[in-house]
């Protein structure tokens, strides 16, 4: 894994353009409030239980109890997971996105983590580790954590450009092995420290760009929070 440090938004932005030029496919970020494990949710409990059973449980108990809520009932298991996913439902889909500045957001938008760092995770040459979903039918059937690219199945996944890897309970190492010590992924990582002194500046910076509360989440709780942001309340 390579580290780097900002100190300003332009450096930011330059460790992206050159990231493009240099690889010009496939790259994923993702942005974080501090620099935990680059795991799923339902694994950071306790990363070397297999969760499996649980989590097709959980699902399947989803879809048992769902179907007067949910609008479209014709999800395949994929899109159930994204479903489960985006409501809160812990699972094996670790979120990215394909634009670095929602990124950069997510690391920085954080108020109860304004005095510590925060970091963007770049995963570049993604596209090596594509899911082709007729093959695996079923997100259970993967041996090991591949890249996901998702059905455009809700407002925020649209809003946020996002994508997902897709991880498995590794049973070789006897755990939910961490992106930033995966052998075969570890050297597509990089890791960017933001420092906490700028990210006020930061998150103004990407407000000139859009990229805030009202966009990120297109709906009246993200329009709320863009308004106590914007009038400093």
């Amino acid at each position: 894994m390579t580290e780097k440090r900002i100190n300003s938004f332009a450096d930011y932005l330059a460790i992206v353009d050159k990231m493009v030029k240099k690889k010009p496919h496939l790259i994923l970020y993702r942005g974080q409030s501090n620099n935990y494990s680059l795991i799923p949710s339902v694994a950071r409990k306790n990363p070397q239980v297999n969760t499996t059973n649980i989590e097709k449980q959980m699902l399947d108990e989803l879809i048992r109890t769902s179907q007067t809520v949910v609008r479209n009932q014709n999800f395949d298991k994929w899109e159930w997971l994204i479903y489960a996913q985006h409501f809160g439902m812990k699972t094996r889909l670790l979120d990215w996105t394909t634009n670095p500045l929602i990124a950069l957001w997510f690391a920085c938008f954080n108020e109860y983590k304004n005095t510590q760092d925060s970091f963007v995770y770049v995963f570049g040459g993604a596209q090596d580790y594509m899911l082709d979903k007729s093959i695996y039918a079923d997100p259970f059937m993967p041996s090991k954590t591949m890249v996901f690219k998702p059905t455009m199945n809700n407002e925020r996944i649209v809003a946020q450009a996002g994508w997902f890897t897709a991880h498995q309970y590794s049973k070789k190492a006897r755990r939910f092995v961490d992106l930033r010590t995966n052998l075969e992924i570890k050297n597509n990582i990089m890791e960017i420290t933001i420092p906490a002194a700028i990210k006020p500046n930061i998150i103004e910076n990407l407000n000139v760009f859009g990229i805030n509360n009202r966009t990120v989440f297109p709906d009246i709780i993200g329009i709320c929070k863009h308004l106590n942001w914007e009038n400093d309340i």
